[in-house]
């Protein structure tokens, strides 16, 4: 059915809009639509923009039916939350139930953007949700206020969404996915990058263009909004129409990196300012006062930028305690005080080989990757320098750019970068451009107004594996530039996959690079490479369950709704009355964290690959691609493990033998690691043999799947070896043998799910917490007590408040007796900078603060320095600096009063313990990324020589 309406959204992290052209009108007019919402308990009423606010409402704070709206079925109950304009209010009145900047979030590939975790740092009985649920209800609340008020369905709608130019292909996934749970389909949906369509709306209002532009000349788009800054490049050309005359045409040319920078930004830089004001030197608000406090400085942002005649603002922000005015904090903003910090913090005029600070800087808060470097002047002349720009005209938009002080700031900076001063290309509305174009384009697409031609922003490569030992390769998909709907075949060698089992793909996106040829192989060392979450797929062979390699070519599709589509597709058919070759769809782990990602095949071998299919190129997905002389050993070594579990050989002299062939275990890379597992998997059954047996398989089974992520296709190890969990242990009588269970689940908990860590929970937590032993289980024995500990506090993603009952267990036996299996379980548990799990499984500062005060109560035992073994005063420095550790967050954070006591603690036990000391004190201090001696502590293990696993904070200084 042919829609009647063409709807543009403008899915903000701020404010959100919404513009539609109606079909059946004689005219295609553009139009705003002011988007009702609750702007008092039960009071409707239209307002240019929806902010893009969610707040919860508990019960009894508003009237009965205070949030209904008119849209809202009448057998459904009222609404426990509101969006928009009271949304903001109640945000303001009662602090720490409000969900901000949902759309930074959907970009933040340190959480799992589909788990609910917003609002950061809620109380843990709060009602949370996703990133990608948040986003959906502001479009639901949008799509649902339009329909009502035209007397439509949304299927008579055409749906334009727009997002950053910089969003990767999973932020545009999970994008996608919103709207769907918004209701809207995807075959009524469309991507489209949100500087291109401010560039719409300014063709869509400028029907004269050879009086505005030229042949030749290079726009600059400077996009700045609530949480992003975007730049593209749009070229001006001059083609023959198909009568012959000469016309004007555009070309998006590049667009810029991603950068998590924005108004989100300046509003908290401002709420520092009257933070230090207010409190003085060195103390700082609670996170959820700091929340209120932003929100008001936003707004004084925006009366003081929008109203010059106005000079200052009052700010307020519901207190803590008595001491505080009228319950609260209030203060004033001055124009005088807001202009400069705004425009010498954010925008000063820098030269032309300015570069972006790299490390990460001051304005991480709330648990997002702000970019390190605030001053968008210095992302903007790295970003000219990049793609050798020199534009001529600029066009700005989004809210930030409402303010004249700051457009005139920017172009007095590109007139010190370029040489010139750039011609400013008029924009009526910044605010709601972006839907305006939105709207247009959908008109446009149908052959009604002027198209931005440009395809694809970025080019898309893919891992392919060297075969014999050669090096990896990368094989361009898609080009920069390639226009939506075309599919590419890519040709040369054919690859191999293994079939029936989950096979995980590395891919590569770049803004930059310029004529790569689809199939084209280059090297694994370009730069300007940005890496995303894996693709993923299980490919089953229609005739075989076996695994077995299979010869696939790759096809690649920039879709109509602007997401990439990938297939794999085989050469041979399903089956004799159907011709059709086999094809895989090839899709993201949307779920993938950074931690999971930037891990990958970070070792100093290449990823294995099945011995049948070495006459072709495969895909990074498989097994291990070793010499022949490591194969030779591998292979030796295996013959050792059948010898072993059938019987003929004695299981006490395993891992003896296995040095003699592959040397001391502790130098076995990853490649030898996996493989020797791949083996063992198949005597999974064989440990029944004797308790030997299964000690002996568990403790090679856990330490060659350590740390159970970092390496291809872990996940799919650790659900293989999962099945032992489901089972049991065999031999439970067996003292050593539940040793090596615990160690074994201690040593891959990294590699666990949720679920998972939930159930190794359950199971354990009985055995070891007082409140929850049963009274007809025998207690473990100190040994093995010991290793349950280090087992669960290995599983970062449990709930904190199991976590939280953990520590709180530890600590009264840390105070009783102090032990280093008792420390490290206490640093694991109460860390503020998880080794590999969300951090919204961090327990709160509030408890973990206590455990610091009882920490520092406990007088080391001199005695115990020895030399060759760490002293209970290092061990007890060592867990006081994990959980003190700086993490730049301050939902995580300790309170600064709360930290000085720490930091003369440990400043008094530096003394002592001389330079082993003083890292445990600088991570106290600086924001500092996991060195990889306490990536081995925290582990409770050696990692595999090689495989390199980065910590948050140091993947966090790749944002630009």
């Amino acid at each position: 059915m042919a829609p009647r309406y063409l709807v543009g959204i403008d899915l903000g992290t701020t404010n959100s809009a919404l513009a539609f052209i109606d079909l059946s009108a004689a005219t295609r007019q553009i139009s705003d639509f002011p988007l009702p919402q609750l702007v008092a308990p039960g009071t409707l009423a239209p307002r240019p923009t929806l902010h893009s606010l969610h707040q919860h409402v508990g019960e009894h704070e508003l009237p009965a039916q205070a949030t209904r709206l008119p849209w809202t079925p009448k057998t459904t109950p009222d609404p426990d939350f509101v969006v928009g304009e009271l949304a903001r209010v109640q945000a303001q009145a009662i602090p720490g139930r409000a969900i901000t900047s949902a759309k930074s979030w959907l970009c933040h590939a340190g959480v799992d953007r589909l788990a609910p975790i917003l609002p950061w740092g809620a109380q843990e009985d709060f009602p949370r949700l996703s990133p990608v649920e948040a986003s959906a209800r502001y479009l639901r609340h949008m799509t649902a206020a339009f329909c009502h008020d035209k007397g439509c369905q949304l299927a008579d709608c055409e749906v334009v969404l727009t997002l950053p130019a910089s969003f990767d292909e999973v932020a545009r996934e999970l994008t996608v996915e919103a709207a769907r749970r918004a209701g809207i389909e995807a075959t009524q949906l469309t991507l489209l990058e949100e500087p291109q369509a401010a560039f719409y709306h300014w063709l869509s209002e400028h029907s004269r263009l050879g009086e505005e532009v030229a042949a030749g000349e290079q726009i600059f788009v400077c996009d700045i909004g609530g949480g992003t800054t975007d730049f593209s490049l749009i070229s001006v050309q001059k083609n023959a129409s198909k009568q012959g005359h000469l016309r004007l045409s555009f070309a998006r040319t590049a667009v810029g990196e991603h950068i998590l920078l924005g108004g989100d930004n300046m509003d908290l830089a401002l709420a520092r300012r009257v933070e230090q004001r207010l409190l003085g030197q060195g103390t700082r608000l609670s996170a959820t006062q700091l929340v209120s406090l932003v929100q008001s400085c936003r707004i004084a942002k925006e009366k003081l930028l929008s109203d010059e005649g106005r000079s200052a603002w009052s700010v307020h922000v519901a207190g803590r305690g008595s001491r505080l005015i009228g319950g609260g904090i209030s203060t004033e903003l001055l124009r005088s005080e807001v202009e400069p910090l705004l425009l010498d913090g954010f925008f000063p005029l820098v030269s032309a080989d300015a570069e972006p600070a790299r490390a990460r800087g001051g304005l991480t808060e709330f648990g997002l990757p702000y970019a390190a470097d605030p001053a968008v002047t210095r992302h903007i002349a790295a970003f000219l320098r990049q793609h050798r720009a020199r534009p001529t005209a600029l066009l700005y938009n989004g809210g930030v750019l409402c303010a004249e002080g700051i457009r005139t700031r920017i172009v007095d900076a590109l007139e010190r970068l370029l040489g010139h001063r750039p011609r400013l290309l008029g924009n009526s509305a910044p605010d709601l451009a972006v839907a305006r174009g939105a709207a247009y384009y959908a008109l446009a697409r149908r052959g009604e107004g002027l198209r931005i031609s440009g395809g694809a922003a970025r080019a898309y490569y893919i891992e392919i594996e060297g075969t014999a030992g050669a090096p990896s390769q990368l094989l361009c998909l898609t080009p920069r530039g390639l226009e939506e709907g075309i599919e590419l075949a890519l040709g040369g060698a054919p690859l191999a996959l293994l079939t029936n089992r989950p096979v995980r793909f590395r891919l590569f996106a770049s803004a930059s690079r310029q004529g790569d040829a689809p199939g084209q192989l280059l090297p694994m060392s370009l730069e300007d490479l940005h890496e995303l979450p894996p693709l993923y797929t299980v490919l089953r062979h229609p005739r075989t369950s076996q695994e077995r390699p299979l010869q696939v070519t790759l096809l690649a599709r920039l879709s109509e709704l602007g997401t990439l589509d990938l297939w794999a597709q085989s050469t041979e058919i399903s089956d004799e009355g159907n011709p059709k070759p086999l094809r895989w769809r090839l899709q993201f782990d949307l779920r993938a964290t950074e931690a999971g990602t930037a891990a990958q095949h970070r070792t100093s071998e290449p990823a294995p690959l099945a011995t049948e299919a070495r006459d072709h190129g495969t895909l990074s997905a498989d097994l291990l691609t070793l010499t022949s002389s490591q194969a030779g050993l591998l292979a030796a070594a295996c013959d050792v493990l059948q010898q072993t579990f059938s019987g003929t050989a004695s299981p006490t002299t395993l891992t003896r033998a296995l040095q003699e062939i592959l040397g001391p275990r502790e130098g076995w890379t990853p490649p030898v690691l996996r493989g020797l597992w791949e083996a063992l998997k198949t005597h999974r059954d064989a440990r029944s043999r004797s308790a030997a047996h299964e000690a002996r398989w568990l403790n090679l089974a856990g330490f060659c799947l350590r740390p159970g992520f970092g390496y291809p296709l872990d996940d799919w190890r650790v659900k293989e070896l999962w099945r032992v969990f489901n089972i049991g242990l065999l031999s439970e009588r067996d003292d050593p043998c539940r040793l090596e269970w615990w160690i074994l689940w201690r040593r891959i908990a990294g590699g666990l799910s949720r679920t998972q860590q939930d159930e190794l929970w359950k199971r354990a937590a009985p055995l070891v917490l007082p409140s929850l032993r049963k009274l007809d289980k025998k207690p473990p024995s100190p040994q093995e007590a010991a290793e349950i500990w280090r087992a669960l506090a290995a599983c970062e993603r449990l709930e904190s408040k199991k976590r939280a009952d953990l520590g709180e267990h530890v600590v009264s036996l840390v105070e009783r007796k102090r032990s280093e299996w008792t420390l490290w379980a206490l640093s694991r548990l109460g860390a503020r900078v998880p080794l590999y799990g969300p951090t919204d499984t961090v327990i709160s500062p509030l408890i973990v603060d206590k455990w610091v005060q009882r920490l520092l109560a406990i007088e080391p035992n001199p005695a115990s320095d020895k030399p060759g073994a760490p002293s209970e005063r290092f061990l007890l420095a060592q867990a006081v600096s994990e959980l003190s550790r700086l993490s730049g967050d301050r939902v995580r954070d300790l309170n600064e009063a709360k930290r000085k006591p720490v930091l003369a603690w440990m400043e008094q036990q530096q003394a002592a313990l001389g330079p082993a000391g003083e890292p445990l004190l600088r991570a106290l201090i600086e924001i500092l990324p996991r060195e990889q001696r306490e990536q081995q502590f925290a582990f409770g293990d050696t990692l595999p020589p090689g495989l390199r696993l980065l910590s948050a904070p140091e993947q966090k200084i790749a944002e630009p």
